[in-house]
């Protein structure tokens, strides 16, 4: 479906029975909610599963301004209540986990659990703004398609484009599919995130923080740093995970984010 959602034109995908409690997910910068694909099957056995194209992206409308965290956390709350969600949790992964911890202590009072995955904290500094500030510059002037190849080596592994080539094009061609005006527009939110350790201790949600061993940019270093600055947060590393550790190791995910959604004592 398509909904007009904080002034912007949002695609929501709704799977799972009506009568399970809600999970709503949150991808990543340059795909759409199809890189849930590998989870929505088995979480919505369990869940009413939200997966939607966050603005800029996808089947959404692209605006053609900066956004900000706080915007497209209120944006996931939007799209709750324009489904009569009350509460829900909520998984996000890399710029869907930056969401998530904005959503943590924006409207925590809505949130039931909180998965954050490959994901940062903090803030950005000089040359950091300064390498999102050329990369958005590229991509305004020469399109997604000059990110691909530098994207594609941070999320999976050689080894699993290697043997999983059909797969790793799929991502291919998601991050292709971004609109410019989008991943712009998700670049400047993420040069100008102040996801500070106070700002994280104010979440009283139940949290899970996963990352992936081999991430070189959302680190186990840096999930472990998320985990200690939320209360009571828990922590998984995923043994060879690169950033997309929900694509390459999709079992592993699934048990860890099932298990501790569910109360089973295993995430």
């Amino acid at each position: 479906m398509r909904a007009k959602i904080n002034g912007t034109e949002l695609f929501i995908t709704v799977s799972g029975p009506e009568n399970k409690p809600a999970l709503i997910l949150n991808h990543s910068l340059a795909t759409s909610h199809e890189m849930w694909g590998l989870q929505v099957p088995v979480f919505a056995r369990h869940f009413r599963i939200v997966a939607f194209d966050m603005r800029g992206h996808g089947a959404s409308a692209a605006p053609k301004t900066a956004y900000t965290l706080d915007q497209l956390a209120d944006d996931v709350v939007g799209v709750a209540d324009h489904l009569g969600l009350k509460r829900f949790s909520f998984a996000g992964l890399s710029i869907g986990g930056m969401i998530g911890q904005t959503l943590g202590f924006r409207h925590g009072a809505r949130l039931e659990k909180l998965i954050l995955s490959s994901t940062l904290m903090g803030t950005v500094g000089a040359d950091g703004a300064k390498a999102w500030d050329e990369r958005n510059v590229l991509v305004k002037e020469k399109g997604v398609a000059t990110q691909i190849e530098g994207t594609i080596a941070r999320w999976l592994s050689a080894d699993f484009q290697k043997h999983a080539p059909l797969t790793s094009q799929w991502i291919r061609d998601l991050i292709a599919a971004t609109p410019a005006d989008g991943y712009a527009g998700c670049g400047e939110a993420i040069k100008a995130m102040q996801l500070t350790a106070d700002r994280l201790g104010a979440i009283k949600t139940p949290t899970l923080v996963i990352a992936g061993e081999k991430d070189p940019g959302a680190t186990p270093a840096m999930g472990a740093q998320i985990a200690a600055a939320i209360p009571g947060a828990k922590s998984f590393v995923i043994p060879g995970g690169y950033h997309l550790c929900n694509v390459e190791f999709p079992h592993l995910f699934n048990e860890h984010a099932l298990s501790f959604l569910l109360g089973k004592g295993n995430g």
